[in-house]
């Protein structure tokens, strides 16, 4: 949950944030060195490293360009480097563990994941560097020795047991300490944004008659469906598509925003820790979908499409409502998207949103090899990408070109840096996911406005409509973050959450696929039945042992409010 909150700033980041392709692309010499102008870091010629990444929906340019006047040229300008990227379409993790037992293949220079565990495997194969140690030894002058914060730092060392990775979107109290928000806009994003939220097609809803108020409630949303099913609306040619889920991925964003509108906590109303799946109001969540899918507003087969497939419905204009995971559709780039906030159930159930106030260990890991035949460009680079003038260069690009400084100092983007922005997967502008800084961006920027910056306030717009409705309980569900590796790998409790974890996806499946209420009832208490079977309970026991510490030490009492 807490990496989710963290990545809840990724989508507003990356269309506000903006960079610069100006020029020509030039392809990188993939034989290793070419000559090279200007300063990067004493070296005189260039170095080719590889960088892996498991985040199959991260696409930094394919073709390294060396001309100074593009990000990428830049970075290699100022740090000597050039980069391979090896980004594999699926299964990521399974690519990394294999390289981490074999002794054929080279391993990267560079690894950017966001799987905590497998983190934890690098750590321990002694493959990849502490970075403190790194920096002492290469880069002894680096400002990440000094000024990287300390709140994120110790969240770091708590999780891994060093300062191994360097994390993405840091965004924490001694972070906005050094950078302050430059305006409410920002702190709105802090305090209400959620990736995971229901966006709306304001045309589409015009075009049927509707406002965002007849659509507030579970019983308005589904009638809403009807209408525009009733009214057989297209575009393009094409029907309009009343609800779309989130692809194959539909169990984790899709039925979570649900579960948090329709009340489901992970602690019941003692405040002790209980899988979501057994809170009743996760049966409500079922069943809203369970109803759409019998009444057609929406296809069984967007359960099995990937997120290449959601984007592009998205861009559609044929899509009535989305539910998921906002900052993987690139919804920003039509204005027209709104969101009525949280659907308030039937039952009367109380929205919730849970939202860690304890600085983030990042949602993108980066580490370094200690088999990299370059680390002191590396380091170079480490300490360049993460300082301001290397994050003004590769998030904003070039100034007078991507964008002007105001009077107050802060960042103006040009329609230029906005455009390229968006085209990041060609022109490089704002690709560096691995190295945004949420709170430097936010300090950095100057607020937007809908003539400044259309994209980050329809994207403030939707994500936050959630989170600042009034029908919203906000709490600190600090004390609910579990680490992925409570039970050791090869315990009987990691089993059993193995076996509970491919039980429940098959068999959520097939309740949202029901036939009728009869066989959804019935198959939603055989999924409780066997859950337990499967040992949930004694689950949920070690781990509310977990939580119950944790809300000692961090003095955070938190309680179901619902069930």
């Amino acid at each position: 949950m807490k990496g989710k909150w963290i990545a809840t700033l990724f989508l507003a980041l990356v269309v506000v944030l903006a960079g610069c392709s100006n020029g020509t692309n030039e392809t990188v010499n993939n034989g290793g060195k070419e000559a090279v102008e200007g300063n990067n870091g004493g070296a005189s010629s260039t170095s080719k490293a590889v960088w892996f990444s498991s985040i199959d929906f991260w696409n930094p340019p394919t073709t390294w360009s060396t001309d100074p006047n593009t990000v990428q040229g830049a970075i290699t300008e100022k740090t000597g480097l050039t980069f391979e990227f090896n980004i594999p379409a699926q299964d990521g993790d399974t690519k990394l563990n294999l390289m981490l037992v074999s002794s054929g293949e080279a391993f990267p220079d560079v690894i950017t994941i966001t799987n905590d565990v497998l983190g934890k495997k690098l750590i321990e194969s002694g493959k990849v560097w502490n970075l403190d140690e790194f920096l002492k030894q290469y880069d002894p002058e680096s400002h990440l020795l000094t000024d990287f914060p300390t709140d994120v730092k110790d969240t770091i060392i708590e999780r891994d047991g060093g300062f191994y990775a360097y994390p993405s979107h840091i965004n924490s109290e001694e972070a906005r300490a050094q950078y302050p928000p430059s305006g409410q806009f920002y702190v709105d994003l802090v305090d209400y944004a959620s990736n995971n939220t229901l966006v709306v097609n304001e045309n589409l809803l015009k075009e049927a008659g509707l406002t965002l108020e007849d659509i507030k409630t579970e019983k308005g949303l589904l009638a809403a469906y009807q209408k525009i099913k009733d009214l057989n609306l297209k575009v393009g040619g094409a029907p309009v598509i009343p609800l779309l889920v989130d692809g194959k991925s539909y169990q984790d964003p899709t039925l979570q925003f649900l579960q948090d509108s329709f009340g489901a906590m992970a602690v019941d109303k003692d405040g002790n820790y209980r899988d979501r799946l057994l809170a009743p109001e996760t049966k409500l969540a079922l069943e809203f979908l369970y109803k759409a899918n019998k009444a057609g507003y929406f296809e069984p087969g967007q359960m099995t499409v990937d997120n290449a497939a959601v984007k592009a419905d998205m861009a559609s204009g044929r899509v009535f409502t989305f539910i998921g995971n906002s900052a993987n559709t690139s919804f920003q780039l039509n204005d027209y998207w709104t969101s009525s906030g949280p659907i308030l159930s039937d039952a009367g159930t109380k929205p919730v949103l849970g939202k860690s106030k304890r600085a983030g260990g990042g949602w993108m890991k980066t580490f370094i090899s200690k088999s990299a035949k370059e680390p002191e460009k590396l380091a170079k680079w480490l300490s360049y990408m993460s300082r301001k003038e290397g994050m003004l260069t590769h998030i904003y690009g070039f100034e007078g070109v991507d964008y002007t400084v105001d009077g107050e100092g802060h960042v103006i983007k040009t329609e230029k840096g906005i455009k390229d922005a968006a085209d990041y997967m060609k022109t490089g502008l704002s690709a560096f996911w691995p190295f945004h800084h949420t709170s430097f961006s936010y300090s950095t920027q100057q607020p937007p406005n809908e003539e400044t910056d259309l994209q980050a306030v329809t994207a403030n717009r939707v994500q936050s409509a959630y989170g600042k409705s009034p029908d919203t309980v906000i709490y600190d569900n600090s004390p609910l973050v579990l680490p992925g590796d409570l039970f050791p790998s090869d315990s009987k409790f990691a089993n059993d959450e193995l076996q509970v974890k491919t039980y429940k996806e098959a068999q959520i499946a097939k309740i949202i696929l029901s036939k009728d209420d009869a066989q959804f009832n019935k198959l939603y208490d055989e999924m409780i039945a066997q859950l337990k079977k499967l040992g949930i309970e004694p689950l949920d026991q070690e781990r509310n042992k977990y939580v119950q510490e944790k809300k000692t030490e961090y003095s955070i009492d938190v309680k179901g409010i619902n069930s």
